[in-house]
């Protein structure tokens, strides 16, 4: 099976960086290109020829100020919307291919993504793969992401740097995820923190 490629448009940095983080851990699929609107979705389409567009339907303008506006892939097979718990135009959802709502579980949404990708794929295998960190690592995760520094979260669990550091490493490596912005999205992902709490 081919590499599949998609493009996701959605204003939110958070959320489009956690869907783009969901669909890069999925075998055979990866991100060509991040939008934050569809001003160039068209002419991005055409440069790239995704196979699949992830879009935020609220970032689709309103047909009366935009009245040619269109965007030039099957929406029944080929778009997935990002819907928000009420949506600018909730009935337009059912023309898309798949929704992911913003309240869906890490696991929800790879398996919606893993069965478009896999129609095959049983829902059973269709579980995100990842290493279980510990309680103390969850804790040291939620700081990190809440944006505190090596020594303020040392100070704040009366640990040592070293020790804050090493335990960073662990969350690293289980998690194959090195970047902060990385951590604070599985972080929000996986209900260890609000979207609110981050810096």
């Amino acid at each position: 099976m081919e590499r599949l490629t998609f493009i996701v448009a959605e204003k939110s940095y958070l959320i489009r960086k956690g869907i783009v983080s969901i669909i890069n851990r999925i075998e055979k699929a990866s991100v060509v290109k991040e939008l934050e609107n569809l001003d160039q979705i068209n002419s991005e389409i055409l440069n790239y020829n995704p196979d699949f567009l992830v879009v935020n339907p609220n970032l689709i303008p309103k047909t009366e100020d935009y009245r040619n506006f269109e965007i030039k892939m099957n929406l029944s097979e080929k778009v997935i919307a990002i819907s928000s718990v009420s949506p600018l135009r909730r009935g337009m959802l059912s023309s898309f291919r798949e929704v992911i709502e913003l309240h869906d579980s890490k696991e929800e949404i790879f398996r919606k993504l893993k069965l478009i990708i896999d129609p095959e794929i049983s829902q059973s295998n269709g579980s995100i793969i990842s290493a279980e960190i510990s309680e103390r690592e969850k804790t040291i995760l939620t700081h990190v992401a809440k944006g505190l520094t090596n020594k303020e979260i040392a100070e704040k669990l009366f640990l040592s740097a070293h020790t804050v550091i090493a335990h960073r490493k662990n969350i690293t490596n289980k998690l194959g995820i090195k970047t902060i912005s990385g951590l604070t999205i599985y972080a929000v992902l996986n209900n260890l923190i609000k979207m609110e709490e981050v810096r």
